[in-house]
């Protein structure tokens, strides 16, 4: 069997020969930023390290929305077909677009090649998920508190009691303690304690505030039976309802980290193997950012 010396740096390998050599030797990659691509249905994790013309990659069978819509710990098993991991150096300089696009350029040519099909990917999934609606996370309560029940968590649910007005139109609107805070006197419009953001009967005339959406529309701030006094479901003074069995759309915001790690490893190429205990592959920041849009199920 071959032996093979590499002259990198960062992470200790080991390969095994059968003249019961072993031959330690690093991968150079710790000036390198972990980079992502996403596929149809799987999703590629890559670094890249042009001094000495090489990569190590990861394809996970996975979409982005099944890895990094949620803080989670994703743990899995490498098999070489649908999950595996490659080490590869070539003749020329590589770029992000030999794992970015759909048909791999077939320049530069790849001059050693190692397969990973056995081993552990693990990737630590950070995802902050904000209702932009004013109010602190910290200040939402518990992370699974859900006043409205409709399964998703105050912290970013954009309507916190499923009335159908959002949160951020139910606070200290107006700023009337000028403390620039909205939360240290929030709208109780029927002074039962229950600020309004988190009181399904905003004016407490027995009428939900969902159901006093005349209109149907999902937004009962535009209807006014009264319009000197203001809209309904802040009067206490029209009961009129028209049952609304359905929640209006609902935006939050994601920003979401990752960080990955391999475990025992064994990358392959013919008869020689390159085996490694852990290997990280490092962080990256950012890599789900943007605006998602759901309309909550409605069970009440």
């Amino acid at each position: 069997m071959k032996k093979i010396g590499l002259i990198l740096l960062l992470f200790t390998l080991t390969i095994a020969c059968d003249d019961g050599d072993i031959i330690v030797t690093t991968f150079d990659f710790e000036d390198a930023n972990l980079k992502s691509c996403a596929g149809p249905d799987s999703y590629v994790f890559f670094k890249l390290n042009n001094d000495v013309r090489e990569t190590i990659s990861l394809r996970i069978d996975a979409t982005a929305e099944e890895l990094f819509l949620a803080t989670d710990t994703l743990v899995f098993q490498l098999n070489g077909t649908t999950n595996f991991a490659n080490y590869r150096r070539y003749d020329g300089e590589i770029t992000e677009s030999y794992f970015c696009n759909v048909v791999p350029p077939t320049q530069p040519e790849i001059t050693e090649d190692y397969l990973a099909a056995s081993g552990i990917a693990t990737l630590y999934v950070e995802a902050i998920l904000n209702d932009n609606d004013n109010l602190a996370i910290e200040d939402e309560g518990e992370s699974d508190l859900d006043t409205d029940g409709d399964g998703l968590p105050n912290f970013y649910d954009f309507d916190d009691d499923g009335d159908n007005v959002p949160t951020a139109a139910e606070l200290d609107t107006e700023n009337a303690d000028g403390d620039n805070n909205p939360l240290t006197n929030p709208l109780d419009t029927d002074g039962d304690g229950i600020p309004d953001y988190l009181d399904s009967d905003d004016d407490g005339d027995g009428v939900l505030t969902r159901n006093e959406d005349l209109d149907g529309n999902l937004d009962p701030t535009n209807d006014r039976t009264q319009p000197e006094i203001g809209p309904n479901y802040l009067n206490p003074n029209v009961t009129e309802e028209f049952l609304v069995q359905k929640y209006r759309v609902h935006e939050y915001s994601i920003n979401t980290n990752v960080t990955l790690f391999l475990n025992d490893v064994v990358f392959g190429n013919g008869d020689e193997e390159i085996t490694q205990e852990s290997l990280p592959l490092g962080d990256s920041a950012n890599i789900l950012t943007g605006t998602f849009s759901v309309i909550p199920d409605f069970e009440n």
